[in-house]
């Protein structure tokens, strides 16, 4: 808990999102991830997710993306067949970036057929927020339709988190880029205590209503 009080002031000061913030916190608690890895839509400029996932020093990460900007490893066109061989990869990374994508089966088959037995796709995906052409913007997934995808690819062990607080940390999200970095700090935290005020007088009116993002695992 004082990790995420820490990071909320500091990373809050460096211009991340409340998103972003969660999804930080929420890479602390995974495993160390070794082997090879596929980091779909990811440059060589490693994204800020890095600075808190226990990956491995020997590990090899492949990085891929269709836009020359980020200088990824290798340039893929992910809405069609990968480069890559059948259980290449020990972890498939798929972060922000399946509401970019509009033939999202093709993605997440792939996924599918890249990684290993028993191997991993981890990622996360916006419910609430605005707009984002990346260079496009096309879908907002719920916790089940995101089951229900992953498990007509093939996966098992299928592991979906809500992240966010409820509707006050919704209505801050909204506009916290309205504000200038160093008063943001003074709007977030009333707003998550607000939260957490009205999930203990009602449960209903918590994270898994008023999503932010959600994180998930999947295992093949």
């Amino acid at each position: 808990m004082k990790k995420i009080f820490k990071d909320l002031i500091k990373e809050t000061l460096r211009g991340k999102s409340l998103p972003r913030i969660l999804i930080n916190d929420r890479m602390r608690k995974t495993e160390i991830i070794k082997g090879r890895i596929l980091d779909l839509a990811s440059g060589t400029k490693k994204p800020s997710y890095y600075r808190f996932l226990k990956v491995d020093d020997s590990a090899d990460i492949v990085s891929v993306d269709i836009s020359d900007e980020r200088k990824p490893k290798i340039k893929v066109d992910l809405e069609k067949p990968f480069p890559f061989k059948t259980e290449e990869f020990d972890y498939v990374f798929c972060f922000n970036l399946l509401e970019h994508i509009y033939n999202h089966s093709n993605l997440i088959n792939e996924a599918y057929r890249v990684v290993k037995e028993n191997g991993k796709l981890i990622g996360t995906v916006p419910f609430l927020g605005s707009v984002h052409g990346d260079p496009d913007d096309y879908f907002r997934y719920t916790k089940s339709a995101l089951n229900n995808i992953f498990k007509e690819a093939g996966f098992k062990d299928i592991k979906i988190e809500s992240l966010g607080y409820g509707p006050f940390a919704v209505c801050y999200y909204m506009t916290e880029f309205l504000l200038p970095k160093f008063i943001r700090p003074i709007f977030v935290f009333p707003s998550i205590l607000f939260d957490k005020i009205i999930f203990k007088l009602n449960k209903r009116h918590g994270k898994d209503k008023y999503v932010l993002m959600y994180y998930f695992e999947c295992i093949k």
